[in-house]
């Protein structure tokens, strides 16, 4: 042979043993990558999201119902408390019901239903793990059992959950569960032990029926004059747009036409100032200062007094479209006065704004859109959402102070 010929086939048979080696390494390397990543380790399809949703649901109101029963122990069957995730998920969930059970005392209130119902937006599995994002719709249904005919009373609150379950005997179990809670300001004070149950069996006899109500039906439910603002058609909107919660009127979802700030600082000022501006909503005109400029796809753009709620309090007390009823703590907004007997939150109106207060910012904004059977503010807003939700449940902890707001027509 040649020597230029035979150099050539040198040449081809090192190129082709290099190709060779290559393609081996990187399907080596692809192989461990899908071993390691728990997305690929198992295909989504390998799920029937109904029946997943179904066992989703299922342990959501196993849990929900411990709200009303008040029995902790049988929390504990629903979460891996093997491992850590597990045991600070069980914990979380024993502090909620202690709260919930305390602040419907006070209030003097019996929850007798409540319900969820699941979305699912996206399954990852994987091999020990199923992670799955989802909305969780609640209803809470209570009533005031010292009434002669108790009335039963609905609200709605929307979560967004990244839920991951795992196996344990054949049975899924909470092996973590990441989710803005919209009782996380009040459980400063409870610990995440099981006591056992938290309501007596004769747990009617702890109220008397002979009590007043704590919050008696005389609240001021009459609209202001209608010029700039429109009261009815800003609760409306509110009640359409409240996006996850039950009771919400588009489909779960906000309106498309402005920026979602769920997971970039929250979207309860920008869902406030929608109610405030909107024209399907309160009609109030922008300026310069507060406004929302509008583009495609939901990106619009909202001056720092449209997005943050420190913004927006100031802006509204600043150029007089809104002026404090008073500011204060739950006790001092709810201390019987005579022309209020339910105390200064009675002069609060339809459409109007509560701010709630932490270390002396703003955190918090939300819109009276109704009262209940016994004429207790119900509110409005966005992350987490709320439909018709008691004012302050939530807001348990005795450093919290608020803003009643009230939109000057």
């Amino acid at each position: 042979m040649h020597s230029k010929n035979r150099k050539k086939l040198i040449i081809h048979i090192f190129i082709t043993l290099l190709i060779v080696i290559s393609s081996t390494t990187i399907h080596r390397k692809n192989t461990v990558l899908a071993l390691q990543s728990p997305i690929l380790s198992l295909p989504v399809n390998s799920y029937d999201e109904n029946e997943l949703k179904t066992k989703v649901e299922t342990i959501y109101n196993k849990r929900s119902s411990v709200f009303v029963t008040g029995d902790l122990v049988a929390l504990k069957d629903y979460f891996d408390t093997s491992q850590k995730h597990g045991q600070r998920a069980h914990e979380h969930e024993i502090k909620r019901v202690k709260y919930l059970q305390d602040w419907s005392k006070q209030r003097g209130i019996k929850f007798n239903n409540v319900q969820s119902t699941v979305r699912i937006k996206k399954i990852y599995p994987g091999d020990k793990v199923l992670k799955i994002a989802l909305e969780e719709s609640y209803k809470f249904d209570y009533i005031y059992p010292q009434d002669v005919t108790p009335v039963t009373n609905s609200f709605g609150i929307g979560i967004r959950h990244t839920l991951s379950l795992t196996k344990k005997n054949d049975k899924w179990k909470v092996y973590n569960d990441c989710y803005t809670d919209c009782f996380e300001d009040a459980l400063q004070a409870y610990s995440g032990e099981t006591l056992g149950s938290l309501i007596p069996p004769n747990w009617q006899d702890t109220y008397n029926s002979q009590d007043e109500n704590i919050y008696p039906n005389t609240f001021n439910m009459s609209n202001s004059k209608k010029l700039n603002y429109n009261r009815e058609k800003a609760v409306e909107y509110a009640d359409k747009f409240c996006g996850a919660a039950w009771g919400s009127r588009n489909d779960f979802d906000y309106n498309k036409k402005y920026r979602d700030f769920n997971g970039i600082g929250g979207d309860c000022t920008n869902f406030a100032s929608q109610v405030l501006a909107d024209k399907e909503a309160g009609g109030l005109p922008m300026d310069s200062i507060w406004r929302c400029q509008y583009y495609q796809y939901g990106n619009s753009q909202g001056t720092t007094a449209w997005v943050n709620a420190d913004g927006l309090k100031n802006y509204l007390i600043s150029s007089g479209r809104g002026s404090v009823i008073k500011h204060g703590a739950f006790k001092e907004l709810t201390e019987p006065q005579p022309e209020y007997p339910g105390g200064i939150i009675q002069k609060i109106q339809l459409a109007d704004l509560v701010c709630y207060e932490k270390k002396g910012n703003i955190d918090h904004f939300s819109i009276i859109t109704s009262h209940d059977s016994h004429g207790y503010p119900l509110v409005n807003s966005h992350t987490t959402d709320r439909y018709h939700v008691p004012w302050d449940l939530g807001w348990g902890d005795n450093k919290i102070r608020f803003f009643l707001i009230h939109i000057n027509s």
